[in-house]
């Protein structure tokens, strides 16, 4: 078992619904902004799962781990 297992469970998600959710995040903390609120932890967590969003060389590849 990995020290880190929300990754290999955020891994394992589709990709498009990984990229969903941070981009769900990002736009959510700007309404907030552009509200007048400050809502730095969505654009943080929003930025941070974006990097893990993309699929990986493998599932570009078509192999998925199961």
């Amino acid at each position: 078992m990995s020290s880190f297992p929300f990754f290999e469970w955020w891994g394992g998600l589709p990709w498009y619904f990984r990229l969903g959710v941070a981009l769900l995040l990002l736009l959510i903390s700007t309404i907030f902004w552009l509200n007048d609120r400050f809502w730095p932890w969505g654009w943080v967590a929003g930025s941070v799962l974006l990097m893990f969003s993309f699929p990986t060389r493998a599932e570009r590849k078509g192999y998925h781990d199961f």
